[in-house]
């Protein structure tokens, strides 16, 4: 499912004809991306294949851990694709702004800054009780904390620089990742008329 809603709104956006890795993204967050990343892959593909080359990854989880990671797994591939909709031309898998990107604070965005980072967050905890494989969960943990870090203050430092006040304000009224107390409507509204900083 998730391969599906990827490619089909990395087509309808227009990012692959944009180059994998925009200039702005430095070569070791690149690198360790890679050093999670391709440890990821290749368990994944054992573990779909159902290959027993890595017996010493799996550990042993109870049934209904394993039913938790499938709901929670169903549910950030759920927001992901409620993400890529509410963003429909502004996707970019990169930390590239687009000359009419807009700054989005419907939907998800509502909530939170950076839904799709939870999401993929809670994607790979899922897929780590569902595979009861630790490699996997280890990688996707490393793969999408290194954005949530490494990649997030330069990401929103451009956001900054490109929408300025607004989004100064849609901060100060949004959580990272988890959604703030209180009413988003009421905090952006106070944001707004500079009471809530």
């Amino acid at each position: 499912m998730l391969t599906v809603i990827r490619l089909f709104y990395r087509l309808a956006s227009g990012a692959f004809r944009e180059r994998l890795y925009a200039d702005r993204e430095e070569w070791h967050f690149i690198a360790v991306r890679g050093v999670f990343g391709i440890p990821l892959l290749a368990a994944t593909i054992l573990f779909v294949l159902d290959l027993p080359l890595a017996p010493w990854s799996f550990v042993a989880l109870p049934g209904l851990a394993r039913w938790t990671g499938a709901s929670a797994a169903l549910g950030a591939v759920l927001l992901i694709a409620a993400v890529h909709r509410t963003l429909g031309g502004n996707f970019s898998p990169t930390i590239r702004l687009r000359r009419h990107h807009q700054l989005i604070t419907t939907g998800p965005y509502r909530l939170v800054r950076h839904p799709m980072y939870a999401a993929y967050l809670l994607l790979f905890a899922g897929a780590f009780l569902l595979s009861s494989n630790w490699v996997i969960g280890a990688g996707g943990a490393g793969v999408i904390l290194t954005l949530m870090t490494v990649r997030l203050a330069r990401e929103e430092a451009h956001l900054e620089e490109r929408f300025g006040p607004a989004w100064l304000t849609y901060r100060d009224a949004t959580g990272a990742f988890l959604p703030r107390l209180g009413s988003p409507a009421g905090r952006l509204h106070r944001a707004a008329a500079g009471e809530g900083r």
